[in-house]
C-alpha cells in the first residue's frame, strides 16, 4: 500500500507539472527513487515469505519438521509481521479491488506522460524559462524567408518566418522559426515570450495564452493533459475488466503474490521510471519516443496479466 500511495503521489504530481516549471522540482527525483525502493521491497518480502513457504526459513523455536505451523496463533512468535502477514486477503471483492487500484495507477501514469510533455518541451524553452522569460507584444522590424503553411485541402492555414522583433524598451531580438495566422510584415504585431536579461536567446512568437503557460509554477490537471488517460481507461473498460471479471480471483491472488510475477512488475517499473528520470530531472535533449514507448510496454503488461490469469 505504501509503495501504491508513492507512486500513484508521484504519477499526480508529474500529471500536474505546470509547462513553464524549472526541472528538477524538489522532491520529484527521490520520491521516484522512493517508489523503486518499495517495489523491490515488496518483491524481496514475497521471496521470503516463499522461502519461508517451501523451506521453512523461519521456523518457531521448537519446530522438529521441515514446514511451519499455520501462522494463525497470537501465542508468542517470531515477529508480529509473521502474524499480520499470514492473512493474505483473499476475498474475491479485495482482489477486483486491489486489481481496480492498479489499473487506475496505470492510467495515470500515462496522463503523467501528458505532464513531461507540456513540462519543457525542448531544451531551448527551458532556457528562455531559466533566464527569467517574460511575456511582450513585439512589433516585427523584418521578415526573412516567409514560407505559406497549408492544409491538406492546399488552404493558407499561417506562415512560418525568421522574424527580427522590436521589443519595448528598444531592444531586438531574433526569432528563427517563428508562426504567425498572418502575413508578417513590418510594423505587425505578434505575441513574443523571451527572456530580458538574455535577448540573444530569442525567443518563441505565438498568442498570450499559449505563451503565458510556460510562465504559470501552479500546479494543476489540465483538460488537455488527462486527455492522455482516455485511451488507457477505455482499454481498461473495454478489454480488462471484462477479461479480469472471466479471470478466476484465486488466480489473479496468485499473481499477486507469486515472487516471479512480482519481480518481472517491478522490473517493467523500474524500466519506466530510469526512462523518465531524465525528463525529471529537465536533462533530456531528445524526443520523448522512448518514454512513449515504455508507457505502451507497460500498458501491455498490465493487460497481458488478467489475460493469463483467465488461461489459467
Amino acid at each position: 500500500m505504501v509503495a501504491y500511495a508513492a507512486a500513484a503521489a508521484l504519477a499526480l504530481w508529474t500529471a500536474g507539472l505546470p509547462a513553464g516549471v524549472p526541472l528538477p522540482t524538489p522532491g520529484l527525483v527521490p520520491l521516484a527513487w522512493t517508489v523503486v525502493g518499495l517495489v523491490w521491497l515488496r518483491v524481496l518480502a514475497l521471496c521470503l515469505w516463499w522461502a519461508d513457504d517451501n523451506f521453512g526459513w523461519f521456523q518457531r523455536r521448537g519446530d522438529d519438521g521441515p514446514k511451519r505451523p499455520p501462522a494463525v496463533s497470537l501465542d508468542k512468535g517470531p515477529a508480529p509481521l509473521r502474524r499480520l502477514a499470514s492473512y493474505e486477503y483473499e476475498s474475491v471483492p479485495w482482489v477486483f479491488l486491489r486489481q481496480s487500484f492498479v489499473w487506475l495507477l496505470v492510467v495515470l501514469a500515462v496522463v503523467a506522460l501528458g505532464g513531461f510533455s507540456r513540462a519543457h518541451t525542448s531544451q531551448y524553452v527551458r532556457s528562455l524559462v531559466q533566464a527569467g522569460a517574460a511575456h511582450a507584444t513585439a512589433a516585427v522590424v523584418r521578415a526573412e524567408d516567409v514560407r505559406e503553411q497549408r492544409d491538406d485541402e492546399d488552404a493558407v492555414t499561417g506562415y512560418r518566418a525568421a522574424l527580427v522583433l522590436s521589443v519595448p524598451g528598444g531592444a531586438q531580438v531574433r526569432v528563427e522559426d517563428a508562426s504567425t495566422a498572418g502575413r508578417p510584415k513590418p510594423g505587425s504585431r505578434v505575441g513574443l515570450l523571451w527572456a530580458p536579461t538574455a535577448p540573444e536567446l530569442g525567443g518563441i512568437v505565438g498568442k498570450r495564452a499559449d505563451l503565458e503557460r510556460y510562465l504559470d509554477r501552479s500546479w494543476g490537471l489540465t483538460l488537455s493533459g488527462t486527455a492522455f488517460g482516455l485511451l488507457p481507461l477505455l482499454l481498461v473498460l473495454t478489454c480488462m475488466l471484462p477479461v479480469a471479471i472471466g479471470a478466476e480471483a484465486d488466480s489473479l491472488q496468485e499473481q499477486a503474490w507469486s515472487p516471479l510475477d512480482q519481480t518481472v512488475h517491478a522490473a517493467a517499473v523500474t524500466g519506466f521510471l530510469l526512462l523518465a528520470m531524465p525528463y525529471l530531472t529537465g536533462t533530456f535533449t531528445g524526443g520523448g519516443a522512448p518514454l512513449g514507448a515504455a508507457g505502451i510496454g507497460l500498458l501491455a503488461l498490465y493487460v497481458a496479466m488478467p489475460v493469463r490469469a483467465m488461461m489459467t
